[in-house]
């Protein structure tokens, strides 16, 4: 029904775009601490999947996806800890904290150690 009132702004829609906006930001900022973390079982589920690759179609190559999926969901399980504790240092304050710092610090520590053992050499 049209007249010949002017709208009323308080009726109007909120506009929410700058809050999209800064949670995007946070979420790919926790994704780069992420990413950081999981480096080498990325590269390890990449070249499951590269083998995997040939059986492209087959009940082999689904089974090989989801076997690779789950390792890297196994694998990576103190990485997203540490990617949602960087979502909540943004989200409350605005930065990250000392406690998640040092977390990621010693997560990544741990990740090398594990590298670098005998048994992971051969």
């Amino acid at each position: 029904m049209s007249g010949s009132y002017a709208r009323n702004p308080h009726h109007a829609p909120d506009d929410r775009s700058d809050a999209r906006e800064l949670c995007e930001r946070r979420e790919a900022e926790a994704g780069r601490w992420f990413d950081d973390l999981t480096r080498p079982q990325r590269a390890r589920y990449d070249a499951r999947m590269a083998v995997a690759a040939a059986y492209k179609g087959a009940p082999r190559w689904d089974r090989e996806r989801r076997a690779a999926e789950r390792e890297f969901a196994e694998t990576t399980k103190d990485a997203a800890r540490i990617c949602d504790m960087v979502l909540r240092d943004l989200t409350l304050t605005g930065e990250v904290s000392e406690a998640t710092s040092y977390a990621f610090d010693d997560c990544l520590l741990r990740q090398t150690l594990t590298q670098t053992t005998p048994e992971t050499a051969e």
